[in-house]
């Protein structure tokens, strides 16, 4: 029931003074909907009924629909409208595909390929994308989708579909691209069966069997290669760091085993190079090349040829004439003539005799570094003995190997290296069998791989020697050659038992060599590995007296064991370390090797020399933190001489007043 109140306004069974307050209370005459502030009737001389009647009227404009629906179910059924809206889609190019003779022209498997690609990077499954009505406009294939999804179909200008590329765009616009299919691809990323059709026709092209010759100059005016953006000598596009590993690739799919007698000279005038980065690859894939043609590039000195220095085994003629090298190194001769030491023609001029260059080639070469013969320090034998059980284990019994030289604390990881130096006559075969396991972390960048193939404990160390192909290894009595071994002792390796902290003595080894792998079946070789093994050595507990901590096993093509042999002026016999190095035994207690350590590390801290750091714990109770203490206080009443501290420390002990160096 209403009534009027001495302000003008409308009260309605409530508190309110002169408004119609349905939320909250109201001081004025007004009409207030959901918290509106009403006017005052009586404020600013307004005391009569009109603050009351321009509240009514307000009021009947806000209020005038009983059946208002609020802003959410507004926009909700918007939604639903935008949702339902359709938008048709022209895609161009389908006709000259490879399924254009499909007894629908392609229709239907451009619409598949169409869905699935928009599919591509949605994570909710639900999210179903359909064309609808797809149908042929003249040369235009035309469908509808909804309005949401229609963006992610538009992506898909410029993409390659068998072998076209296509042209999507709205049906209501033009096609503004006016670009050919060859320019289109060249602004995306070419697969990897565009770059083997490209680099297969390149090869095809430029290649004379007749000469032995393959023609790679001129490369920045080749049609393929410069509509793509394939070659670039001045790196400023990035497809060409791709372009020679990916050419070499090809060539080294095409006959591998007569590789080095179908190309014997190869020419790469004329590409503007100013160094020899971006042909690298061809001294990896040709190492046997007899003739190089570098004329008419941008050469200046030999710091640009340094990256085929010693590279090509057997050249046999280099051409560099014309280069700015000509006019700005006039004495580039000596240096190329020494580091292609078979080399008869340089330019056109003869710059060896036949024999010297005969006699170059036959002439053992030589390492960056002298081969020195192996340093094993294993006086009561102990490496010897596991070596042989290794391998013996390796190649009879693998189960029993891992229960015998492993326990649950030890790993096992085996790599891959694809890039080691090959004999030139070594065999080309599957690396299959190990791919699956390798552990290159060069190769294998991924965490979860890393961790997984990290084989751990008996069990899975077993599982991982199981998968690996049978093998026979050279006997290391009779054919001991073909080895190299090295063996030192290795401190701080994990104590079994867990009662020293700072770890016991062991050893590291390292074995060098070469193993067959055969077919269990037949018994007959399948491959000849070359590997590279380091292990460590330790106590072992219960029945095992030692055990492997940690062994890494490295698989290569076949190199040969010849650089295993040491040269005749080697270098002198690596020292030997002291008897019981990093052992505790009856002669040096546990506590004494315990101390050891702690002197050590508090050289390390101050810079004392060792027999100053034993003094300074001897004088503090071999207490390390009262150690510290006390070098800080005799420091400050600098009674501390510099040759109390190791060489390295003396201009330190100068300049640093706490002498603390952490």
């Amino acid at each position: 029931m209403a009534r009027r109140n001495n302000y003008g306004g409308i009260q309605k069974g409530g508190p309110s003074r002169g408004g119609l307050n349905t939320k909250n209370h109201n001081q004025g005459g007004g009409l207030q909907i959901r918290g509106a502030a009403g006017d005052r009737g009586g404020r600013e001389g307004y005391n009569d009924r009109a603050g009351g009647q321009r509240g009514r009227s307000r009021g009947r404009g806000n209020f005038s629909d009983a059946n208002y629906r609020n802003d959410a179910t507004a926009q909700i059924d918007q939604q639903h409208r935008f949702q339902n809206e359709q938008v048709t889609i022209a895609v161009n190019g389908v006709l000259e595909s490879d399924v254009a003779n499909e007894s629908d022209n392609g229709l239907a498997t451009c619409r598949e390929w169409l869905e699935e690609w928009a599919r591509q990077g949605l994570r909710r499954p639900i999210n179903y994308i359909c064309l609808k009505s797809p149908k042929w406009k003249d040369d235009d294939m035309v469908f509808q989708v909804n309005k949401n999804d229609a963006w992610r179909i538009l992506k898909a200008d410029g993409e390659l579909f068998h072998n076209t590329v296509l042209s999507v765009r709205r049906a209501d616009q033009q096609s503004k691209d006016t670009r050919s299919a060859t320019q289109k691809l060249s602004t995306r990323p070419m697969s990897t069966t565009e770059k083997v059709d490209i680099y297969t026709a390149v090869l095809a092209e430029r290649y004379n069997a007749e000469m032995k010759l393959l023609k790679l100059d001129y490369l920045g005016i080749d049609s393929r290669l410069n509509d793509t953006g394939t070659w670039d000598p001045a790196g400023t596009k990035r497809q060409h760091t791709d372009f020679f590993p990916g050419l070499m690739r090809v060539c080294e799919g095409e006959d591998k085993t007569n590789k080095a007698e179908q190309v014997q000279s190869i020419t790469l005038t004329n590409n503007d190079l100013t160094n020899m980065a971006p042909v690298f690859e061809i001294a990896k894939t040709f190492p046997d090349l007899r003739n190089l043609d570098l004329s008419n590039n941008k050469i200046r000195d030999l710091r640009a040829l340094e990256l085929f220095r010693y590279r090509f085994k057997h050249l046999d003629w280099l051409i560099l004439s014309p280069n700015p090298i000509d006019t700005e190194d006039l004495d580039y001769e000596q240096t190329i003539m020494s580091w292609f030491p078979t080399l008869r023609m340089l330019n056109n001029a003869r710059v060896r005799s036949d024999e010297a260059a005969a006699s170059a080639a036959i002439t053992e070469t030589k390492l960056p570094l002298a081969t020195i013969k192996d340093n094993f320090q294993d006086e009561a034998g102990i490496a010897e003995s596991a070596i042989k059980e290794l391998i013996r284990g390796f190649d009879t019994d693998r189960p029993a190997l891992a229960r015998s030289l492993y326990d649950n604390e030890s790993t096992f990881s085996i790599s891959y290296n694809p890039s080691a130096p090959r004999l030139d006559n070594a065999e080309r075969t599957s690396w299959e069998p190990h791919l699956k396991q390798s552990r290159n972390l060069k190769k294998v960048h991924q965490l979860d791989p890393r961790i997984r193939r990290m084989a751990k404990g008996i069990s899975e160390i077993e599982s991982a020697l199981k998968i690996l192909p049978p093998t026979r290894h050279p006997d290391l009595i009779n054919e001991s050659l073909r080895y190299s071994f090295d063996c030192v002792p290795m401190p701080g390796v994990p104590d079994p038992h867990n009662m020293i902290e700072a770890g016991v003595g062991g050893f590291k080894v390292d074995v060098h060599g070469s193993f067959e792998e055969y077919d269990r079946s037949t018994g007959l070789k399948t491959a000849t590995r070359s590997f590279d093994r380091v292990f460590i050595l330790g106590p072992g507990k219960g029945e095992n007296q030692l055990r492997i901590v940690s062994d890494i096993l490295l698989l290569r093509a076949e190199g040969g064991y010849e650089a295993f042999h040491p040269e005749a002026k080697s270098m002198p016999d690596l020292p030997m370390v002291t008897k019981n190095f990093g052992f505790p035994s009856n002669a040096k207690a546990e506590m004494e090797v315990n101390q050891a350590f702690v002197a050590g590390e508090v050289s390390k801290a101050t810079g004392l020399t060792l027999e100053c750091a034993t003094q300074l714990l001897n004088e503090s109770e071999w207490n390390f933190h009262k150690a510290s203490e006390n070098f800080k206080v005799a420091r400050g009443k600098g009674i501390l001489r510099n040759h109390y501290f190791r060489p390295e420390f003396h201009a330190a002990a100068v300049s640093n007043p706490t002498g603390i160096y952490y």
